[in-house]
């Protein structure tokens, strides 16, 4: 039994909803009505085509109207016609806005924590004997350019990083000098002060145990010892330690012990992403490999180069692939891992990102004329993701727009039904002086105020929407990397609904205007 209620609990919610919101709909068309009716006298109307119209649409069909016809003076078709179009405006404006909020929220996130334009020096800076003289004039002219915020040089590179437990896939190492704009910039938001600390003095990642410590003190001198190369391991795999023990006495019952104190390596500080250092089953203060694919040459020939890192702290972007793929080092340590003279990347931070189309062209005359290189801008190297998203964005509005169609169906439907009911009327109203274009724009007029009604319901259901999202927040499940839901109402998005929703409304109303007309008055009076 609780297995059925399980699947049958989200129907359940899901009906509900849709019943809530059709009552919200349903309440507010009748309102709108019903003061349309109250204060659309004749005599503040100029044209009779609208006059007509809105007696078509508000008259009752009985001398005695009942209490339906008092609260909805509509008849059923009508009713859901502008139910139908109020229900699509409402969907499509609250769907857009959440999505233009997620996409807004996402392409915020890669500005704070990428380069918004990336300089890519020739090779021969980013060999080993790199100039840095010459990439700091680089450095400097692009300084001159407007709209640019910050400009610093760093190392970029590919890298595998293992544990004990897990192997990482492909990832990128990105080597910052510590307390510049980039690790602020990228960094400062993500991580601790402590776990940045750490990455620029190593030693404040180790356990007490390591640093080697007297009763409850740590030991100063292991403190001040400067961080020893990645590659060096404590014991070789080739060696033992039989000269550094000394024998005790047979009757004790200890093993052999080393005469001498526990070295207490000081290991090289690296950043993970969050999700990568779940991936590998690691915490602050473990050790990793990392594994460079360009490696040393051996005995046996080319061979991947390793160097060992101490876990300094992690960070959270809030973006699931740059956690799992992103790592960060000192500055100089990278040059080490990746046998480089200077630095390989020149990032440019804007201050305000639209004007990325304006800057880009002028850092590449200015690349171009000083040391040579090519540019990436932000937009390019996450081309795919951006046009994923509109591609996106345009399928939910085609797809919600469907809802619009049918709503203008049922415009079409209902406006060919009142066109034979009101066949007798018709030909009286083309008899009495009433032109054909002049019944035209009577049932014109009735199919845009259908329209416009359930419209204008729509809008302010799907404007009230996304403003109680925004102001009370709609909590998200932590898998989403948000706390709550982000919307975003795009003053765009809401004209191209309103104008797609009233096209909708009029060519439905296009092929019963021009019925109506299409007998002429003596055949409409033939019986009477």
């Amino acid at each position: 039994m609780e297995a059925i209620w399980a699947l049958l609990l989200p129907i359940v919610q899901l009906m509900a909803v849709i019943a809530i919101a059709i009552a919200l709909v349903s309440m507010l068309v009748g309102l709108l009505v019903a003061l349309l009716k109250r204060y659309s006298s004749r005599h503040i109307l100029a044209d009779y085509s609208l006059m007509v119209a809105l007696r078509i649409l508000l008259g009752f069909t009985s001398e005695k109207p009942t209490l339906r016809e008092r609260l909805i003076p509509v008849s059923a078709q009508n009713f859901i016609a502008m139910v139908g179009t109020a229900i699509g405006v409402w969907a499509l404006i609250v769907v857009l806005s959440v999505m233009a909020g997620f996409e807004a929220d996402l392409k915020g996130k890669i500005v704070r924590h990428s380069p918004h334009i990336t300089v890519i020096p020739t090779l021969d800076m980013a060999s080993a004997s790199g100039d840095e003289q010459t990439l700091s004039g680089l450095v400097t002219e692009l300084s001159k350019i407007p709209n640019v915020t910050a400009v610093e040089a760093f190392i970029e590179g590919d890298a595998m990083v293992t544990s004990f437990l897990s192997m990482s896939p492909g990832m990128t190492i990105r080597g910052l000098k510590p307390q510049d704009s980039l690790e602020n910039s990228w960094l400062g938001d993500s991580t601790t002060p402590a776990s940045l600390k750490a990455l620029a003095n190593p030693v404040y990642a180790m356990s007490d145990r390591e640093l080697g410590f007297k009763g409850l003190e740590r030991a100063d001198s292991i403190l001040r010892r400067p961080a020893v190369d990645g590659n060096q391991e404590a014991v070789k795999d080739d060696e033992t330690q039989d000269d550094d023990t000394e024998d005790v006495d047979d009757e004790d019952t200890m093993p052999e012990i080393t005469a001498k104190e526990a070295p207490g390596r000081v290991l090289p500080g690296i950043l993970l992403g969050a999700e990568l250092a779940n991936s590998l089953g690691t915490a602050v203060g473990d050790e990793v490999t990392v594994i460079v694919p360009d490696g040393d040459v051996g005995p046996t020939g080319v061979r991947p180069r390793t160097r060992t890192y101490r876990i300094s702290g992690t960070f959270v972007s809030g973006m699931y692939e740059h956690d799992l793929k992103t790592a960060y080092i000192n500055y100089e340590e990278a040059k080490n891992l990746f046998l480089l003279g200077s630095a390989n990347r020149v990032a440019l931070m804007l201050k305000d990102i639209d004007h990325l189309d304006k800057v880009a062209p002028v850092a590449k005359t200015t690349v171009k004329q000083t040391t040579g290189g090519e540019i990436r801008t932000v937009a390019q190297v996450n081309k795919s993701l951006f046009s994923a998203l509109m591609i996106e964005k345009i399928a939910m509005f085609l797809v919600l727009g469907l809802v619009i169609l049918v709503a203008a169906l049922n415009i079409f439907a209902s406006l060919i039904l009142i066109t034979m009911e009101k066949t007798r009327d018709i030909a009286v109203l083309r008899s009495i002086g009433a032109t054909s274009k002049g019944v035209k724009r009577i049932f014109l007029a009735l199919g845009s105020v259908i329209g416009v009604v359930g419209i204008i319901s729509g809008l302010i259901l799907g404007l009230g929407t996304c403003a109680y999202i925004y102001w009370v927040g709609i909590s998200l499940p932590s898998a989403y990397y948000l706390r709550e839901l982000p919307v975003a109402v795009q003053p765009l998005d809401v004209v191209l609904v309103v104008v797609a929703a009233m096209l909708a409304g009029l060519l439905a109303t296009l092929y019963p205007a021009s019925s109506a007309t299409s007998k002429a008055p003596s055949e409409g009076l033939r019986n009477d």
